[in-house]
């Protein structure tokens, strides 16, 4: 005996009663990000370098500074693979080891009162005291104890003739020596597209070889070190886990 057919009415009732059912109201729209307070000028500073520039040249003085104050940290260099976890390759000296020297660096960007006794990271301060050091004017460089601060006046700088320093993206400009290296880091998600002033870090190019590029920057591994990353065949930065680079930043002084 065949099975009767099913009755349609059930059915017809749930899409009576889901065509009554109201309509959640849509999403509210996302809240636009608060506008950033304008920089306004480099503010004038009182600072001097402790010593003349090691040479004529801007830039090769910015990274002779960088090499020797990586001799003075013990040469502590880490290696970045284009995966898995860095490796450090020397130990350095740690900040706390050479604490006055860090108040140096602080120095630079205004705040005397820091050292590497200080739980506060240093690494902005010591890009700031190198550049400074090397003869750079505050107006083709402001110094400042955060990165992505000074990486905004530097696009806002390189709106006019002149500028010493150029952000360009990672796809347009192959890392060279004295140029800059920038990521965000800690959470942060500044771009050269977004720059909220969110935390950040710069190296400065000392060296390049075929297949890596070597940079030193400060309050890496808590000291000052020599960090070798990957680049691609045509010379480019490799994307890492480790450091999420948003810009290289072309270095004009002569």
């Amino acid at each position: 005996m065949s099975r009767a057919a099913a009755s349609p009415l059930p059915l017809l009732m749930l899409l009576l009663v889901a065509a009554c059912a109201p309509t959640p109201p849509p999403a509210p729209p996302p809240k636009p990000a608060v506008p950033l307070k304008p920089l306004g000028p480099c503010p004038a500073s009182a600072w001097t370098p402790e010593a003349p520039p090691p040479t004529a040249s801007a830039r090769t003085s910015m990274v002779l500074l960088a090499v020797g104050e990586w001799a003075r940290y013990g040469r502590q260099t880490i290696t970045y693979p284009a995966s898995g976890p860095s490796r450090i390759e020397q130990q350095g000296v740690q900040e706390r080891d050479a604490p006055e020297r860090i108040r140096d660096y602080w120095q630079s960007v205004g705040k005397p009162d820091l050292s590497g006794l200080n739980d506060v990271p240093w690494s902005a301060a010591f890009i700031s005291w190198d550049i400074e050091s090397a003869g750079v004017s505050r107006d083709l460089f402001c110094p400042d104890a955060r990165h992505t601060i000074y990486v905004e006046r530097m696009v806002e700088r390189a709106r006019r003739p002149g500028a010493a320093f150029v952000p360009l993206p990672l796809n347009a400009r192959a890392p060279q020596v004295g140029d800059l290296l920038c990521a965000s880091r800690d959470g942060g998600g500044t771009t050269l597209q977004n720059l909220d002033r969110g935390p950040g870090h710069c190296d400065i190019v000392v060296e390049v070889r075929p297949g890596e590029v070597h940079a030193i920057g400060g309050n890496v591994a808590d000291s000052v070190s020599r960090s070798v990353f990957p680049l691609d065949e045509s010379g480019f930065l490799s994307p890492i886990s480790a450091r999420r680079f948003f810009t290289v930043i072309e270095n004009r002084l002569p």
